[in-house]
């Protein structure tokens, strides 16, 4: 029997060293007034975890965070707990994860997929029809998680390579697929509906005012600010992309869409309880605009969106057809359902909140001496200064750590000298972190399109640039423009 021996490898030893060394040097650092050594402590602990999750591992960190903030004096492990694992956010994103799972697999994906496909306007012209592809990834995106729309969308994108006769080496696969998840990504920062990176930005929010941004108040911020950085997108591709669009000559979209049969009665009720669902979580906002006082919208406000979520998933658990429940729960939760990122995601939440506690001093420090240096400053100046720092992050790190960072930033900003509303900077940053488009380390799909054999590498990194120039300007000018007026 061979000998085992303790080895690591060692630069992840270095970077777990380097962490420790920051926590310990926050324990014996002065506290610079009016912060106090608790914020000091929180800080320390906060940048340490942020560094690990990013460059280390995306689970035991996030553990060790909850650990370790439990002794800086700002709570006790259990209440470290509580509001980490036990905070709305990641029940609110299990439920959705049960959610969308049971429409992907109930087959509604592929017949949304197959009905927008074959509309008339979409064969018009190659560049119609390649836009018309990217339009899809983006109504995917918008309405299920990010991670299996791109897995959807490549695969539905080779069938349609294949049909045409492009192999891996001709540029236009490269051009659409980028196109496509580029799509994908800017569709899932539209709006909060199954969407774990949102939700968390708001729950940063939440934790740090105790106040709570409607998903109907995001929606009237995302999905303007979203349909025009495609659009933008889109013109900047169809300018720029020189692609050799001979193949597509004879081409027909019907070769390659999937034969939809009739709805069954399977898919129509999970399809007809995501959607109440979904029409359930934004009414309480609509309703509040023209009757905020009225016995029914009052009563329906008592209910979180958790609270639906929870309820939708429970019903599909109950309704059976033909012996078999809609979903099966157990199965999903065993099987299929990411608890590293909900861990990933609890301890994002929570640092929000113990960052702007105040036992930390860190927004009278942030209003004593930040305050001054921005007061002169436009406000947009310093909007677009977070949101490129925001866009730049995200495309290199990990996105829950750039909207854990920024949003708490943000908002502590707001909180503190008024130079930037925390509502509207809140949801400024939560777009701009779940905008990935450079490298593999930023977000899963980003990784999966530079995986794709019919993708290019030069190419995604030509236009992740350009996007990465043009998100934070449209989200300055038309999204924190939008959310200041509804926030």
């Amino acid at each position: 029997m061979e000998k085992q021996k303790f080895q690591m490898d060692g630069s992840r030893l270095i970077k777990i060293l380097l962490c420790l060394a920051i926590v310990v040097i926050a324990w014996f650092l002065p506290a610079p007034e009016p912060m106090t050594t608790v914020g000091v402590k929180v800080i320390g602990v906060f940048i340490a975890t942020v560094i690990l999750l990013s460059t280390v591992d995306t689970v035991w960190p996030a553990i060790l965070g909850v650990v370790l903030l439990s002794l800086t004096g700002v709570v006790n492990l259990n209440g470290a707990i509580s509001g980490s694992l036990g905070n709305w956010v990641v029940y609110f994103v299990l439920m959705s994860f049960i959610m969308t799972y049971a429409l992907n697999e109930s087959g509604f994906t592929s017949r949304m997929v197959a009905k927008f496909m074959s509309q008339g306007f979409v064969q018009k012209s190659p560049w119609t029809f390649t836009i018309s592809l990217a339009v899809m990834g983006m109504i995917l995106g918008a309405f299920i998680d990010q991670v299996p729309a791109t897995a959807f969308m490549l695969a539905f994108n080779a069938k349609v390579y294949q049909s045409l006769g492009y192999t891996k080496q001709d540029k236009y696969p490269h051009i659409a697929n980028i196109l496509t998840i580029f799509g994908v990504n800017i569709g899932g920062a539209m709006t909060p509906i199954s969407h774990s990176l949102i939700i968390l930005g708001l729950g940063v929010y939440e934790a740090a005012t105790g106040n709570s941004i409607s998903l109907f108040t995001y929606l009237i911020y995302g999905v303007p600010t979203g349909i025009i950085l495609f659009a933008l997108m889109a013109l900047i591709f169809r300018f720029l992309a020189k692609p050799d669009f001979s193949k597509f000559k004879d081409f027909d979209v019907h070769s390659v869409l999937d034969e939809q049969k009739e709805m069954t009665l399977r898919e129509k009720t999970i399809v007809a309880i995501f959607f109440i669902t979904v029409i359930l979580w934004i009414l309480p906002g609509i309703l509040k605009m023209f009757a905020p006082n009225a016995a029914f919208v009052v009563w329906l406000g008592k209910y979180s969106i958790t609270f639906w979520a929870a309820v939708a998933v429970v019903v599909m658990g109950i309704l059976c057809i033909d012996g078999k429940p809609l979903v099966d729960v157990r199965d999903v939760v065993n099987k299929h359902i990411n608890w590293g990122i909900l861990i990933f995601i609890s301890i994002g939440v929570y640092f929000g909140s113990a960052i702007c506690a105040e036992e930390t001093g860190v927004n009278a420090f942030m209003q004593a001496y930040i305050g001054p240096m921005v007061q002169g400053v436009s406000s947009l100046i310093v909007v677009f200064i977070i949101a490129f720092a925001a866009v730049f992050m995200t495309n290199f790190a990990s996105n829950v750590s750039t909207i854990t960072v920024m949003t708490g930033l943000g908002v502590a900003l707001g909180m503190s000298t008024g130079v930037v509303n925390p509502v509207a900077i809140a949801m400024v940053t939560g777009f701009c972190g779940s905008c990935a488009y450079l490298m593999p380390s930023s977000f899963a799909t980003i990784a999966m399109l530079h995986g794709d054999e019919y993708s290019n590498k030069a190419d995604i990194y030509k236009y992740a640039i350009i996007m990465m120039i043009l998100t934070p300007i449209v989200v300055t000018l038309i999204g924190y423009t939008i959310g200041n007026a509804v926030g």
